[in-house]
Order: structure tokens, then sequence, then C-alpha cells
């Protein structure tokens, strides 16, 4: 039997800081960088692509399709920054895979 996938990492536990700066930059609606973006856009790609959401048993098609659509877009999320992010996260919510973390 394989191990299961380790969980996506979380954004307060980023080693660097940087993701952190950024983040809480994007929460309170600071205005946000190119830079910024690029970060919370690898963060949120690293996050949907883990595989430990594939593995969710009660996810049905639908669910699948949502994953899929999800996957997509967190690489589309271009320096336009906050409002694609915001989008992102809110349809993430949306979705049986459940919201993105926040803490």
């Amino acid at each position: 039997m394989s191990p299961a996938p380790r969980p996506p990492g979380y954004w307060m536990h980023e080693s660097s800081g940087r993701l952190a700066q950024a983040m809480k930059r994007y929460l309170t609606e600071e205005p946000l960088s190119n830079y910024d973006v690029g970060l919370i856009r690898a963060y949120l790609v690293q996050w949907i692509e883990s595989p430990v959401w594939d593995q969710n048993p009660n996810m049905d098609a639908a669910g699948r399709a949502e994953l899929q659509e999800l996957r997509q877009a967190a690489h589309k999320i271009t320096s336009s920054g906050a409002r694609m992010i915001r989008r992102w996260m809110n349809a993430s919510c949306r979705t049986s895979a459940g919201c993105w973390p926040r803490s």
C-alpha cells in the first residue's frame, strides 16, 4: 500500500515569510504587486493541485469536474491581481472540494 499523499501546505507556514506578507496584503485589501500576485498564484496552484483532493471518496463526477476547473483557473490568475484571486477563492468555496484555507 502506498503512503497517503501529503496535504497541501498552508500559506502561514511558508518559510520565507514573503507569501504571508502577500496574503496579509490581500486579506486586508491593500494593493498587490505583480510579485504578490505571483506568490499567491503559486500557492493556490500547489494547494489545488494536491492529490489529496483526488482521493476524496465523497466526490462525484460533478465534484471532479469542478476540481479540474479550479485547477485550470488557478494557473490563469494573472497580474490583474486581487479581483482574479477573489473570484478563484469564491469559486473554490462553492465546490464540493471545499473552501481554500484561510488559517
